[in-house]
């Protein structure tokens, strides 16, 4: 319920939170504990990101922009001059 409540509210913060304590958990009881019947499309691709993040896959030097923290994203577009509000998404586009 709280990652759905802070991807409805475009609080990145704590949806990128929820989906590292997700990516971190027992899978098998995860599985079995958090209902994923409502969970929208975008936030699977989140949790799939963060598992990726977690296992080091896809990171190159400098890590890509899609496997990048929210807190990156936001100091890499602060010194780019772009504004630092908004979600993963708006950020990686606005880079």
């Amino acid at each position: 319920e709280i990652v759905t409540y802070a991807d409805s509210k475009n609080l990145a913060l704590l949806k990128e939170h929820c989906m590292d304590f997700l990516s971190s958990a027992n899978k098998i009881e995860a599985s079995e504990k958090v209902s994923f019947d409502d969970m929208p499309s975008r936030l699977v691709k989140d949790l799939m990101v963060a598992f990726a993040r977690r296992e080091g896959e896809g990171l190159s030097e400098g890590g890509a922009l899609s496997t990048m923290r929210v807190s990156q994203l936001r100091k890499l577009a602060h010194e780019k001059g772009l504004s630092v509000d908004g979600s993963r998404e708006m950020l990686i586009d606005a880079i």
